[in-house]
């Protein structure tokens, strides 16, 4: 009796000598501000940290604001695909791309547009424009010098003449290949010794609501001119003069005189639309444009350059 008397004693002792260690840890956890979430991770932490000493202090760390662990990922992640992005990076990349296509028009001489009632009009090419270096812009779409621009623009126009990109010196006489006026496009062709920068031509479709855009032209003769701004509408029939034009984007990314014929572009420097109009009691941007979806544009061209 006395033997199991001496044995239960050492054994409650036993217990509660092991009950208060247990008691200690939780407190000093709980001080440390590790929960039961991270006490059933410490097998798992102390078999690392014997395989892998170096891991012992970096695998917690608690942050000063809230004085809580966070758990760091082991292992470095390597891949040619993992880069830093940037809203800002990205606009100037999709920029780069197209920019160096975009071309500015301008004439000798141009005759007097028909008036058209209302405040949804293209911008019309007039005299003024002329004194401020062009008319217009374009978009060239083949290496070998054909570029896609407005008709209305060329239209009334003699002597047409075409200013690359970072070609300041070097103008080009430029004719006319073929033109839509249901579109209200055109295409010119000009001959230089050496290929063009082409742009690429996107998915029109692809655009939704809300997405941005941005636009590259010569306003007011101000070439190479960037805006951006957001897709309003992307189904928008419009009535110009006679001519009903279906189905294009409306977006309020602000167009002005000579920024018709110059691309919309997404964020990808893909070209997916022509500017070509604005709504204005003005005669400048107020806030509404519109823009010839591309996918139109392309059945046009396909038979146009071979």
């Amino acid at each position: 009796m006395n033997r199991f008397k001496e044995f239960l004693a050492s054994y409650l002792t036993g217990l509660l000598s092991i009950l208060l260690v247990l008691n200690v840890i939780i407190v000093l956890f709980a001080f440390m501000g590790i929960g039961w979430q991270q006490m059933l991770q410490v097998p798992t932490y102390v078999m690392e940290a014997l395989q892998d000493p170096s891991r012992l202090l970096s695998r917690w760390s608690t942050t000063v604001e809230t004085n809580h662990p966070i758990r760091k990922t082991s292992g470095v992640v390597a891949g040619s695909n993992i880069q830093l992005v940037c809203s800002d990076e990205t606009f100037a990349a999709a920029v780069s791309r197209v920019r160096p296509a975009v071309v500015n028009i301008s004439c000798e001489s141009i005759g007097r547009a028909q008036e058209v009632s209302g405040n949804l009009q293209f911008d019309d090419p007039a005299q003024d424009l002329l004194n401020v270096g062009g008319i217009g812009s374009g978009i060239i779409i083949d290496p070998r010098g054909y570029i896609l621009t407005c008709y209305h623009l060329i239209s009334r126009a003699s002597n047409i003449t075409v200013t690359p990109f970072g070609y300041e010196v070097m103008r080009y006489r430029a004719r006319l290949i073929a033109k839509d006026e249901g579109l209200n496009l055109a295409v010119l062709r000009i001959n230089t010794a050496n290929e063009l920068p082409a742009a690429t031509l996107g998915d029109s479709a692809q655009m939704e609501v809300a997405d941005v855009v941005l636009a590259i032209g010569s306003p007011f003769g101000l070439e190479q001119s960037v805006t951006h701004g957001i897709v309003s509408d992307d189904h928008r029939d419009l009535q110009i003069g006679a001519r009903l034009y279906r189905e294009m984007m409306q977006t309020d990314v602000p167009i002005n005189r000579g920024s018709s014929g110059g691309p919309l572009i997404n964020i990808n420097g893909e070209v997916i639309a022509i500017n070509m109009a604005i709504y204005s009691p003005t005669g400048v941007y107020s806030g509404v444009s519109f823009a010839m979806p591309i996918n139109q544009a392309k059945t046009f061209l396909a038979r146009t350059i071979q």
